[in-house]
């Protein structure tokens, strides 16, 4: 009489379960990675926002608002016209912002901006009340590979945020 037995084998069982978790290793990598490259579209497009929310303040209260940028992030500034300074604006809105696993490269009208330049005295970009702002291209560079976005502006037309090509 032969006895046939039913089911799987512990070897098959673990070699499924191997096959299991390098698969489900695979897609939750690749989820991290989108959610990064989400994250950063996010900030470029933010950044795009507030600068543009920033003009529209300079226009409707009268007043000349400033970007800073430096390694760390970016604040906006508010002339005070009666101390003749800036001063950081204490809105949560536009709060100043830390940039994470991201560098920022300011150019404005064309020549960069010194890395070294840390100073908040007086900003690199410009919202003036007249709706005019300094022309200037800021690229935001992931510290993992992957491609660049750029917030820019011709100082006239709307800041907008592109990936690089």
């Amino acid at each position: 009489m032969t006895h046939h037995s039913r089911g799987f084998t512990l070897v098959e069982v673990l070699v499924v379960m191997m096959i299991v978790a390098v698969l489900a290793a695979a897609v939750s990598l690749g989820f991290v990675g989108a959610d990064r490259e989400q994250n950063l579209r996010t900030e470029a497009e933010r950044l795009a926002a507030l600068i543009e929310l920033a003009r529209v303040q300079a226009i409707s209260r009268n007043e000349e608002w400033g970007l800073t940028l430096n390694r760390e992030g970016y604040s906006f500034l508010v002339h005070d016209p009666d101390r003749n300074r800036w001063q950081p604006d204490t809105s949560s809105t536009f709060r100043a912002r830390k940039v994470q696993d991201l560098s920022l490269t300011a150019k404005v009208e064309a020549l960069p901006i010194p890395e070294d330049d840390d100073s908040n005295e007086r900003p690199a970009i410009l919202m003036l009340s007249s709706g005019e702002q300094t022309p200037f291209e800021i690229e935001l560079t992931p510290a993992w590979q992957a491609r660049s976005w750029i917030v820019k502006s011709d100082g006239l037309s709307r800041t907008e945020a592109l990936r690089t090509p």
